[in-house]
């Protein structure tokens, strides 16, 4: 039996509705139907909570399933990841600073700038691999994972703009901050509408399979 099949039988065993199942582990029923149709896999902490509900194994309940154990793996590999991705996005950020405030000289700036274009096109192989790696739909993945660094990134970088109202910097100095600054809010905004979008067009799928 798949973890579908025994998460429906177990809870036909329990007696309990899809609803109720759902208030237990604190998700929606639509989740809980998901998870017993196949579509998609609970997470650990779903997992457990299932477990303790319906006085099962976590072996008992994910033995047999391979699409279950290769979400696990896929889980724990993302789960490793993401340090490797945190510290890239410091980096970058370091380099920005160094480039705005302490501008070197121009062969120091080429070579600065030639590691801010490996830096980025790591983070950027990094994050294919982990939307290849994940269930979720591309558009949500980036914005879970970039609105908090974009909105900290551009207000830091439009306070920094700010300050210079008082803070005498060189004109190349704020010539770099308003294009940090722009990018940074626009990055920002384009995130948010592609995540805007995506919940549309998700919901119009939902209507349109109701519908049938």
């Amino acid at each position: 039996m798949t973890l579908g099949e025994k998460l429906k039988q177990a809870r036909s065993d329990h007696a309990l509705t899809q609803q109720a199942v759902a208030q237990q582990v604190t998700v929606s029923r639509q989740t809980i139907s998901s998870w017993e149709t196949g579509k998609s896999y609970p997470d650990i902490d779903s997992l457990v909570a299932l477990s303790n509900l319906y006085g099962l194994t976590l072996d008992t309940l994910i033995k047999e399933d391979t699409g279950m154990l290769h979400y696990l793996r896929k889980s724990e590999i993302m789960t490793r990841l993401r340090p490797i991705r945190q510290a890239m996005l410091i980096l970058n950020s370091l380099f920005v600073v160094i480039l705005i405030f302490f501008l070197p000289s121009r062969l120091g700036g080429g070579i600065l700038i030639a590691a801010v274009l490996a830096n980025l096109a790591g983070f950027a192989y990094l994050q294919r691999f982990e939307e290849a790696l994940s269930d979720l739909p591309i558009w949500e993945q980036r914005w879970q994972r970039g609105w908090l660094p974009g909105l900290l990134g551009s207000l830091a970088a439009t306070g920094a703009l700010i300050a210079t109202n008082w803070w005498s910097v060189s004109a190349a100095v704020a010539s770099n901050l308003v294009s940090i600054t722009w990018v940074g809010w626009l990055t920002l905004l384009l995130i948010w509408m592609g995540h805007v979008i995506g919940r549309l067009k998700q919901q119009e799928e939902k209507v349109a399979r109701s519908k049938k």
